[in-house]
């Protein structure tokens, strides 16, 4: 940096001399502040002082921001207009933009708002807006002029101003001001001086301040200086091999100050924090849910938005719940939430309770459907502190809520809303969490002063607002001090350490590309050498940072992934302001190997191999009792083993989606409801065929009627309005057009509908129910039978054949439950694709199929007896497997079987047959 020939260089030795006398250091950024903060105070360790005044360090931004509040408690406060917050500045750009004829086009005003106040503070910063008038504005030109002409006049009306302002106000009104005044000034780290610093630092000047500039990366600090270039395979291994490199050099030295730049540290983030995690603290990274949590070496310098702590989410979903639908994952959350009252003592009956909504919920819901469905489905009440704080909430939000309200009346009823849930729960914080809940009252407390730029507004209204301020506050807990620091590009800009790594410098991510503002002149942010407004000065830009990098450490390595992150994996080069770099192999950097704390367990121990798909046998005690889970368990035991073993031995099953509407099996339940209805009633082909169109149509109708009232009992809302006479006309016109096929029959009788039976399977026990069996011949009850199961898809009569069917009831049904059953059949109930097909004994039984001996599968049989006695060996086969306790992961037809099972992370039979193709390829090898 070269210093304005107004403002004298000195050293850092003088920096520390002039702190001592008083003087006032200000930086370009926070986190600069707080390093020349500890280097001060270790300097004045070294002189072996016991007490020492406290160093007048800070931002600008944040000296400017003193001067302000010191003149406004002055006995001169009249001078000055009220600074917005920059939340307030937010929100009245937003207001302005919104009321305008060109934001009515937008779709995104918050975004919008935000490119006009960056614009808003750079014309401000480079003194622009007087030069603006010299370029012909385009579209987006001329509506930033109209809104900052609004914006201006709102803001002097109400005697306002802004961050962006606040400055020139001070700089104009400094000689006037009667405060306290620094007699001497430091400007440390400063790679540049906008015009707008540049006038105040004059005016300082000429009031008779001493101005004095330091580069702290102009003095030659290392006797020994390393740097190095070394290319890594991609991003991730660039990642691991900069944690690897900074955990060698904190072991080496303890007191060592370490630092890691990533260009885009946004993106990366996560992948840092986890890969850190697993190389410094492996045994952390590995540790159980509810461990002590330590603090770990390395720290990163970007926040994350507040509303990803957990804490910040369950009070947002409460907000939302009160007046709005919210979506049941975000409210699955909500009642597992540790932050509601009861949150621990009925943790483990809220995660049932959980599971048991599930099956009735909607995708999104409002909070007084949730109370209803809870109040029908927890009987009795396991959840009562929850039902008792959801319905006390419920009653406030129906009689003590105003249609509008300033944003401070409306953050006390968010106090009380959170209240009545008992936010932030029954358990002691942790320090993250309770430094969070300091956080939000900081934000909440902010939010109620919205009313200075914007008058009363609806509920939903505030929540959105406030919801848009938590997302866009950046948050990070405070820790101890620790010696490892992951930084952005601008946060590492004038901090110098012993060790310094900075990653992700290939061709594509650096020199920084141009980043101009939409809203001003691109020539005008061109010839203001604006440092991101044209890819000239990004170049520059970038290049001085690099250039700091280089003499801020005693070692420093540059490092660039050689391969893209995205699917092709193209090749990338080393950044041409790196390319003269000595490069190096990272082998050359010689890194010790680190093991992760499961190799090292795994090393410990000895391991002892066993079989693991053989469990105990089902007792005979069980075997006497009906299993549960019907002709379900032969079915999952013949697609897999496992499956059936998990599902209907250890109960285990997926949780359970809530979809909108009516899903699939819903709507087969209804058919399945009124075809028994109807046939409860008609019994037989000769009262279908003598009943009249109208007649048949009033049958119908109210047999739909009643099987969508039993339905809505648990889908209320899948069926409510519309939706209930939608449904009920589909019924009636598929119902309709099946018993159109039905009418194509000869003489049969329907004696049974729905029902029950209880069947043996070898040692199994089952209880099933028949969708419905028919008695052929002209006589009601003839011995001649054939059993009917309802499909609402084409089903292929394969599914039934082999010694692993993939449908088993139907021989299920037809040998152990019929024996005069002559045919077992599925009736297709999908339009366009209605009709019979099944294995019958003999051909013209049922309209289109064929008799077993002329089908194909069936013709190795060479009676109808043999298939019987083949579907009985194979079936009793299936459950003596089963009841054995065979868990073998065995999937019929991988991966077709599994495409359809939810048992992949317990069986894991991914991994399994990796490993099996793996050993395959050791052994051709």
């Amino acid at each position: 940096m070269s210093a304005p020939p107004q403002f004298p260089q000195i050293t850092l030795n003088d920096v520390f001399a002039s702190l001592n006398a008083g003087a006032t250091v200000i930086t370009p950024n926070r986190r600069l502040a707080l390093a020349l903060k500890d280097k001060f105070n270790n300097h004045q360790i070294s002189q072996n002082n016991v007490v020492w005044h406290a160093a007048d360090i800070l931002p600008f931004s944040a000296f400017i921001a003193r001067i302000y509040l010191d003149t406004l408690y002055s006995q001169r406060t009249s001078v000055l207009p009220l600074l917005l917050t920059s939340a307030q500045e937010q929100v009245l750009w937003e207001s302005v933009i919104q009321a305008s004829d060109a934001g009515k086009a937008l779709l995104r005003i918050p975004q919008t708002a935000q490119w006009v106040r960056e614009a808003w503070q750079l014309a401000h910063a480079w003194q622009l807006l007087p030069k603006l008038k010299d370029y012909y504005p385009n579209e987006d030109g001329s509506a930033f002029q109209h809104w900052r002409e609004t914006y201006e006049s709102i803001t002097a009306r109400n005697r306002q101003t802004d961050g962006a302002r606040v400055c020139d106000l001070i700089t104009k009104q400094y000689e006037y001001l009667e405060i306290k005044k620094p007699a001497c000034l430091v400007c440390y780290g400063f790679d540049m001086f906008t015009p707008q610093q540049l006038a105040f630092l004059n005016k300082l000047l000429a009031q008779g301040c001493e101005v004095f500039v330091i580069d702290p990366m102009a003095e030659n600090k290392y006797s020994q200086h390393q740097i190095k270039r070394v290319g890594i395979v991609d991003s991730q291994q660039e990642m691991y091999q900069a944690a690897r490199w900074a955990r060698a050099r904190l072991e080496a030295d303890s007191t060592a100050r370490i630092g890691v730049v990533v260009p885009a540290l946004a993106g990366y983030r996560s992948a840092m924090a986890r890969i850190f995690n697993v190389v410094m603290q492996p045994d952390i990274a590995d540790a159980l849910l509810g461990s002590v949590e330590r603090v770990a070496p390395f720290n990163i310098s970007l926040g994350l938005a507040l509303s990803t702590y957990p804490l910040i989410n369950a009070a947002l979903s409460v907000l939302m719940l009160v007046r709005r639908e919210l979506e049941f994952e975000r409210i699955s959350h909500l009642l597992r939430s540790p932050f509601l009252a009861g949150g621990e003592t009925e943790m483990s009956q809220r995660a049932l309770l959980d599971v048991q909504i599930r099956q009735y919920a909607d995708p999104v819901m409002t909070l007084e459907q949730l109370v209803v469905l809870i109040r029908r489905v927890d009987k009795p009440a396991s959840c009562p502190i929850l039902m008792q704080r959801l319905s006390a909430l419920l009653s406030f939000s129906q009689t003590k809520f105003p249609q509008t309200a300033r944003h401070a009346d409306f953050v006390q009823i968010i106090f009380e809303i959170l209240q009545l849930v008992g936010f932030p729960g029954e358990r002691s914080l942790n320090s993250r969490e309770y430094q969070t809940v300091k956080k939000w009252h900081a934000l909440l407390a902010d939010f109620a002063t919205m009313d200075s730029v914007r008058s009363e507004t609806r509920y939903s209204e505030a929540v959105s607002s406030l919801q848009r301020l938590v997302a866009n506050t950046l948050f990070q807990p405070e820790t101890p001090d620790v010696p490892i620091q992951i930084l952005g590009v601008l946060e590492a800009a004038g901090i110098d350490f012993d060790h310094l790594w900075v990653m992700g410098l290939s061709d594509e991510q650096w020199p920084l590309r141009p980043r101009p503002n939409p809203f001003l002149p691109l020539e005008l942010q061109q010839k203001a050498k604006l440092p991101l407004g044209s890819t000239l000065e990004s170049f520059a830009y970038s290049q001085r940072l690099t250039q700091g990098w280089l003499c801020s450490a005693s070692e420093v390595i540059l490092s660039y992934p050689q391969h893209s992150d995205d699917r092709d994996r193209h090749e990338l080069k080393p950044s041409a302001l790196i390319k003269s770099i000595n490069a190096i192999n990272i082998d050359a950097l010689e890194l010790p190997a680190y093991i992760s704390h499961r190799d090292l367990i795994a090393q410990t121990s000895t391991l002892e191999y066993s079989d693991d798909d053989q469990a105990p046998p089902l007792s005979d005690v069980v075997k006497q009792q009906a299993v549960k889970g019907g002709t379900a368990v032969i079915k999952d035991y013949a697609a897999c083993p496992f499956r059936a073993w998990a599902k209907h031995r250890l109960n285990v099953e997926s949780l359970k989606v809530p979809h909108a509407g009516l899903n699939a099996m819903e709507r087969g339940a209804l058919v399945h409801d009124v075809l028994a209805q109807v046939w409860h009633q008609l019994k037989t082909k000769e009262a279908l065929d003598a009943l009249s169109d109208e007649s048949l149509d009033e049958m119908l109708a109210k047999a739909a009627d009643l099987a969508i009232q039993s339905m809505r009992r648990y889908r209320p809302s899948a069926l409510a309005g519309r939706f209930a006479g939608v449904e009920q006309r589909r019924l009636v016109v598929l119902v309709r057009e099946w018993l159109a096929v039905e009418k194509t029959r000869e003489y049969f009788s329907v004696i049974a509908t729905e029902d029950k039976r209880s069947i043996q399977v070898g040692d199994l026990m089952f209880n099933t129910r028949l969708d419905r069996v028919d008695a052929l011949g002209n006589e009601p009850g003839g011995e001649q039978h054939i059993v009917i199961d309802y499909k609402t898809s084409k089903q292929s009569i394969s599914t039934m054949l082999g010694d692993r069917p993939d449908e088993p009831q139907l021989p299920l049904y037809l040998v152990m439950a019929e024996e005069h059953a002559v045919g077992v059949a599925f009736a297709s109930l999908k339009r366009g694709q209605l009709g019979f097909s099944g294995v019958v004994k003999d051909g013209g039984l049922l309209p289109g199929v064929k008799s077993f001996a002329d089908t194909f599968g069936c013709k190795q049989f060479a009676s109808w007896n043999e298939l019987i006695a083949t579907w009985r060996y194979y079936l009793t086969d299936l459950a003596t497997g089963f009841a054995s306790g065979d868990a073998r992961v065995e999937p019929k037809k991988y991966p077709v079987t599994c495409n359809q099972c939810d048992m992949h992370s317990f069986c894991r039979i991914h991994e399994r047959v990796g490993n099996v193709l793996t050993e395959q390829e050791d052994d051709n090898a």
